[in-house]
């Protein structure tokens, strides 16, 4: 079993030497892994842009060049993570032959995510949403997406309307959440693609008590009834 890679108290974050130089968008880049990693230790409050600074090994002028405030630093850490995450989601979804496969492959690419990210899962989805209205939005704009091509599955195996769909999408989307919030704090007791297809599963049984006459799988469904 892995260890969890998120940092913990007391773990100093790596630092980058002072005065290294590098291209905008790298410097960047390690801005926001390391105030991920600040954020993450010391809560939004709790870490500052002095801090933050310090430990990418630059000043805070060169820090407030690229982020003009700690919000915009991370109202972006927000969005780029939440990229990262739709990006891969949006992967396995499109790999998929079939609803079954889809969804097997969407709870795989998710807790391959938070078990690469956890210090960005924990931000996104705890942190985050006590913080900001702005930042908020971002996280449940991201949610609803999920639901939306969650929907369209429940859709076309079930042959509800797309209130019903929304609704089990919703379902199925905080079960998720709350699995993997339950799966760090216990330190990881199942591997990643185990958890993954045991939620997979009982999504997926969830749809058999529906009658296979009720289901039309070969009616596209227009996505944005389920938006």
């Amino acid at each position: 079993m892995r260890e969890p890679t998120g940092l913990r108290k007391g773990v100093e974050p790596v630092s980058v030497p002072m005065g290294m130089r590098l291209r905008a968008a790298e410097r960047r880049a390690q801005l926001l892994g390391v105030a991920r990693r600040l954020f993450a230790r010391d809560g939004y409050r709790g870490a500052s842009m002095e801090s933050i600074a310090e430990a990418a090994g630059v000043t805070k002028p060169v820090l407030y060049q690229h982020f003009s405030s700690k919000r915009a630093l991370y109202s972006a850490l927000l969005a780029n993570d939440l990229g990262r995450l739709t990006q891969e989601l949006e992967a396995a979804f499109s790999q998929a032959e079939d609803n079954e496969e889809r969804l097997r492959r969407g709870f795989g690419a998710y807790l391959d995510f938070v078990d690469r990210h956890e210090d960005a899962f924990r931000l996104l989805f705890t942190e985050a949403l006590g913080l900001d209205a702005d930042f908020q939005r971002q996280v449940t704009e991201f949610r609803r997406w999920v639901a939306a091509r969650v929907a369209r599955i429940i859709a076309a195996e079930a042959g509800l309307n797309p209130p019903r769909a929304r609704a089990l999408a919703a379902a199925i989307v905080g079960m998720a959440e709350g699995a993997v919030g339950w799966w760090l704090d216990e330190r990881r007791p199942l591997e990643p693609r185990e958890l993954a297809d045991e939620l997979a599963g009982l999504a997926w049984k969830g749809f058999a008590r529906f009658p296979a006459e009720s289901r039309e799988p070969d009616v596209p469904v227009d996505p944005s009834s389920l938006a």
